[in-house]
C-alpha cells in the first residue's frame, strides 16, 4: 500500500492523507491518517469513520483481506455473529500480534448433544462474570479466553479477536499467542476424529497465514504447570502439529 493523499469522495475539497501504512500481522495493516481539509470538508468527521471509508474505497486493502493460503484454505468457522456473541469488554483486554499457537482442552467432559453455538455463549458468559472457581475467586475476563473453540462434532467456533491476547488462569504469558481449545477432558476422554481433522485444518491455515513455524505450535503444558491438553490429545499432536508433511 502506498502512502499519500486520496480523494474519499466527499467533494473536491475532501482529501484524506494516509501518512503511513505499516504491516502488523498477516494482511492487517496499521494505517495512520491525517486530513487536509478546506471549507467543504466536515472537520468533525471521526478518524474511525474516515478509516472505514478508506478501507471501502481502496480495492487493494479489500483484496488483501480476502486472500487465503492456496494449500491451506480457511476452514469453515462459526462466526461470533452466528453464535450471538456479546461484545467484548475492551478495558479487560490487551492487544497482540500473533506469533505462535497454543493448544488446550477445555478440561471438562464433552457435551455431544449441545449445539456449538450454545457452548460458545455459555463459555463467554461464564468468562465475563466474576465468581469462584475451584473454591478460589475468579476474575471477570473481557471475553472467552480462546481465539478458537473446536466442538465435539468438529465444528470450529470463533472466539475472541486475534488482535487481542488470550487469557489464562495459569502462570504463563499468553501475549502474541493464538489460543485453540478442543472440547473435552482428554485426560479421560478420547478426542473425536472430527475434532482432530478440524484441528489439523485450523493449524494448517493459521500457520501459513501468520508464518508460524513448527516449534511455535505448543501445548498449554509446554508453557505452564498443567496437564492440559490431556494425555489422550497430546498423543495425537505429533501428526496434527505438522499438517501436510
Amino acid at each position: 500500500m502506498q502512502t499519500g493523499n486520496h480523494d474519499i469522495g466527499a467533494g473536491p475539497a475532501a482529501i484524506l492523507a494516509v501518512e503511513s501504512s505499516i504491516p502488523i500481522l498477516g494482511d492487517l495493516r496499521m494505517v495512520r491518517l491525517g486530513f487536509q481539509s478546506t471549507a467543504g470538508f466536515p472537520a468533525a468527521r471521526s478518524v474511525r469513520a474516515a478509516f472505514a471509508l478508506f478501507l471501502v474505497w481502496n480495492p487493494l486493502v479489500a483484496q488483501d483481506a480476502l486472500a487465503e493460503p492456496a494449500n491451506c484454505p480457511r476452514p469453515a468457522i462459526v462466526s461470533r455473529a452466528a453464535w450471538s456473541a456479546a461484545p467484548p469488554v475492551g478495558e479487560r483486554m490487551r492487544l497482540q500480534v500473533p506469533k505462535s499457537i497454543v493448544i488446550h482442552h477445555t478440561g471438562v467432559e464433552s457435551h455431544p448433544h449441545l449445539p456449538l453455538e450454545k457452548k460458545l455463549r455459555d463459555l463467554q458468559l461464564y468468562s465475563q462474570r466474576p465468581g469462584r472457581e475451584n473454591g478460589r475467586p475468579k476474575r471477570a475476563l473481557g471475553d472467552m479466553p480462546y481465539h478458537f473453540f473446536i466442538g465435539y462434532d468438529g465444528r470450529i467456533g470463533e472466539g475472541r479477536g486475534l488482535e487481542f491476547a488470550g487469557d489464562t488462569r495459569t502462570n504463563y504469558n499468553p501475549s502474541d499467542k493464538i489460543q485453540i481449545a478442543v472440547e473435552g477432558d482428554f485426560t479421560n476422554e478420547q478426542p473425536q476424529a472430527e475434532q482432530l481433522k478440524a484441528l489439523q485444518a485450523l493449524l494448517c491455515w493459521l500457520r501459513v497465514k501468520y508464518a508460524i513455524a513448527d516449534n511455535d505450535v505448543r501445548t498449554h503444558r509446554d508453557l505452564a504447570d498443567t496437564s492440559c491438553p490431556g494425555k489422550n490429545l497430546l498423543s495425537t499432536l505429533p501428526g496434527v502439529k505438522r499438517p501436510g508433511q
